[in-house]
């Protein structure tokens, strides 16, 4: 029956209503497709648009509204809190409050975990594992350093020892940069600490260890300087002063291979060091010293 309709409607219809049967019928099929293609993409759940977050800050800092990670204990222009500036009668933020302190050089340093703020530190050194990259001194590199509270920073064999003496001395057994070996203290309530961090760009960065302290038992007298080492120049190292209370007068400068030597020595007890004060925004004194030639220079 089916079959006789169909050549029914052939004589039936026009031959060119016939021919535009099957694409009316291809068309309707396409558009029906795409109709189920499109119920399928709204079924679908939404692509998940990723997330950006920024990498946290390092301890002890905050973020701004900006984006920038400020530290409220030590930042000029956001001490105590987020925004607030100290006026020109000052010339740091000293623990969260604009002071007549000394103002920390180093921008974006971190503090040494744990030294500073609430706790007091007494000869004390603490291993930095790894740091920001490789050091040399009198051909010794490491990729790691210990930080002594009372002044050095130790390549190797560090030691706590608060009692100067000339050198080389047995009391550190590998290479140590003695920036200002003296009995230093840092109190807490204040923003004294050892900050350190890195400036410049790879491959020619700086790692910048910066001492913000005070005399033991004198919590009056100050010093403040930096010992710094160049990635693109191993070897070398730099003392940067800005604050030396008594100029040096019971401190050892200089830097040693081992603790029989070689070494350099700039003074041992005298006042080889300009004092400095709290507004001194320049380093008084540099000193250069070359552990790949054995020689050192001074300006300032």
């Amino acid at each position: 029956r089916l079959a006789r309709l169909a050549r029914q409607l052939r004589q039936i219809l026009p031959r060119q209503l016939r021919q535009q049967l099957p694409r009316q019928l291809k068309l309707r099929q396409r558009l029906q497709l795409r109709r189920q293609r499109r119920q399928q993409r709204l079924r679908q759940p939404p692509l998940q648009q990723p997330q950006v977050t920024s990498a946290p800050c390092p301890t002890g800092y905050v973020r701004t509204s900006s984006g920038a990670c400020v530290n409220l204990l030590i930042d000029f222009n956001n001490c105590g809190s987020i925004g607030y500036v100290c006026s020109s009668t000052y010339t740091s933020c000293s623990n969260g409050a604009c002071s007549g302190a000394p103002a920390v050089q180093l921008v974006g340093g971190v503090t040494i975990s744990g030294w500073g703020g609430s706790t007091s530190v007494d000869d004390a050194y603490v291993l930095l594992n790894p740091i920001p990259f490789s050091i040399t001194l009198y051909g010794y590199t490491t990729s790691s350093a210990s930080v002594q509270s009372n002044g050095c920073v130790c390549l190797a064999g560090c030691s706590s020892a608060y009692s100067n003496t000339a050198l080389p001395s047995s009391s550190f057994s590998g290479a140590t940069a003695f920036g200002y070996w003296d009995d230093l203290y840092i109190y807490s309530g204040t923003s004294q600490s050892v900050y350190y961090g890195t400036t410049g760009t790879y491959p020619n960065r700086n790692l910048v260890f910066e001492f913000y302290t005070a005399h033991f038992s004198q919590p009056t007298l100050y010093y403040h300087f930096q010992i710094v080492f160049y990635e693109a120049s191993p070897n070398i190292v730099r003392y940067l002063y800005y604050q030396a209370s008594d100029g040096g007068t019971s401190a050892t400068i200089g830097v040693q291979s081992t603790g029989s030597g070689p070494s350099m020595t700039y003074s041992v007890n005298a006042a080889s060091v300009p004092a400095g004060s709290s507004t001194t925004s320049t380093a008084t004194l540099t000193l250069t010293f070359n552990t790949g030639t054995g020689t050192y220079t001074s300006s300032g």
